[in-house]
């Protein structure tokens, strides 16, 4: 299955037009195909063995259309049903059966786009490339096709993230991880008042790749805007519900601000999430943030990113030790990451937090004074000035600390409340999908 998700404000109506033109170029549009207000189904038949199944749904309150392609082998299809490819009635006859498949699942998963349809695959490695390779090239001529209206390329551009890896279908993992998604992007959406922009299910492969690069979901927003109009040179193309971030900025302005990247990525194996993929999801991240803010977002003094894990089947023991050895606010190189689902309701994190420090005047210097006592003696001349060096240095070093643990902690409790991660175990239905994963194994 190719999928492809558009953040935009639009109509059904308007890509089911664009489809049917497409379709039309290699296939018979089936009569049983529609579109209504919320859904849309395309299904294109051929008699060279192969059909396909276009289906989409859209978001009206976040201005967005869901959209997925599945390439079908005409001959698994008609063998299940003990149907004959050479009959007259053959494309009427296979379009009825696809459209019940399709409609028989509607009502029983939780995204019509996103229905498992549990159609086989042929066994061969060298068709199953041709399905996909006809996925992808029906996507690369519906993108191509709408994005010749677009006005705004979104900034995010394409990484090769290592995000391939997969046991079963997207379908059965969209159905698992989708709704607690849905939530915390609603949360975030809330909490953030209009200030913040997501993007699900993006894709950061190239459109001409063989696999799509699918992060569940990445969030962008702004500490610190500026409020001087952007010169006409600015390309990007981030925008908040009201306007774009961009025109807040000057090519000539002096950098200030930062812009937070939160990236949600879920384990889609049946095991165990484990540390060198952690880390290796990691590092990419950092580069591609790098990357981004030296070619695109070179107005922010920095870019600083975020990485949410979750994994249906938990994690390594070694992830734990990781987190504890590479703390997020101790040294610059070191990305903030939470874990989900959490254990014991705790969130796991690795952000440097310190509850020894609750004032300036709890914590004593080495010369048994605490910031009062120093405080006093200043005022009182009493000290030379290489201790009131030594001892300000000292001080302001220890208040840099408070305030940066002050600023993680209420991090991580903003957090644990965005995640629900008191009920996340049953929000994420651990136990039933896990089981239902491991019955995908005993078939």
């Amino acid at each position: 299955m190719r999928m492809h998700t558009f953040e935009k404000e639009d109509s059904l109506e308007n890509f089911f037009s664009v489809i049917k033109k497409i379709i039309k170029l290699s296939f018979r549009i089936d009569e049983s195909s529609y579109v209504d207000e919320l859904h849309l189904l395309c299904i294109g038949i051929s008699n060279k063995n192969q059909s396909v199944i276009i289906r989409g749904s859209i978001d009206k309150p976040k201005n967005r259309i869901y959209l997925t392609i599945l390439a079908v082998n005409n001959s698994i299809i008609l063998k299940e049903r003990n149907t004959l490819k050479n009959t007259n009635n053959f494309p009427k006859e296979l379009g009825k059966i696809l459209f019940d498949i399709v409609e028989n699942r509607k009502e029983n998963e939780k995204n019509f786009t996103f229905s498992d349809l549990a159609i086989k695959k042929p066994r061969e490695r060298n068709l199953l490339t041709q399905l996909a390779e006809n996925e992808k090239k029906i996507l690369i001529r519906l993108l191509h096709t709408l994005e010749e209206r677009e006005k705004d390329p979104i900034i995010l551009g394409k990484y090769p993230f290592s995000l391939i890896d997969m046991d079963g279908s997207w379908e059965i993992w969209q159905n698992i991880y989708g709704s607690y998604i849905d939530l915390v992007e609603n949360n975030l959406i809330v909490s953030k008042n209009g200030t913040l922009r997501t993007f699900r299910n993006y894709n950061f492969a190239l459109n001409s790749a063989h696999h799509q690069r699918i992060a569940d979901l990445v969030t962008f927003e702004v500490e610190e805007q500026i409020s001087k109009p952007v010169s006409n040179k600015s390309a990007n193309t981030f925008k908040n519900p009201h306007e774009k971030i961009e025109a807040q900025y000057s090519d000539e302005e002096e950098k200030k601000g930062t812009f937070k990247i939160n990236f949600v990525f879920t384990n889609k194996k049946r095991q165990q999430l484990k540390l060198i993929r952690m880390l290796k999801l990691s590092s990419e991240v950092k580069n591609f943030t790098q990357l981004l803010h030296k070619n695109v977002l070179k107005q922010y003094s920095k870019i600083d990113s975020q990485i949410i894990f979750i994994s249906l089947f938990g994690f390594e023991a070694t992830v734990g030790e990781h987190l504890r050895n590479n703390l997020y606010g101790n040294l610059n190189g070191n990305l903030s990451i939470l874990i989900i689902p959490p254990i014991d309701n705790n969130l796991w994190n690795n952000s440097f937090i310190t509850n020894s420090i609750s004032s300036e005047n709890d914590y004593k210097h080495k010369l048994g004074m605490n910031f009062e006592d120093f405080s006093n003696m200043r005022k009182n001349g009493t000290i030379n000035r290489i201790q009131v060096k030594e001892m300000e240095t000292y001080y302001n070093d220890l208040m840099e600390t408070k305030k940066s643990s002050d600023y993680n902690s209420q991090q991580i409790k903003f957090w644990a409340d965005i995640l629900s991660i008191n009920n996340s175990s049953e929000l994420l239905n651990i136990e039933d999908s896990r089981m239902q994963m491991q019955e995908l194994v005993i078939e």
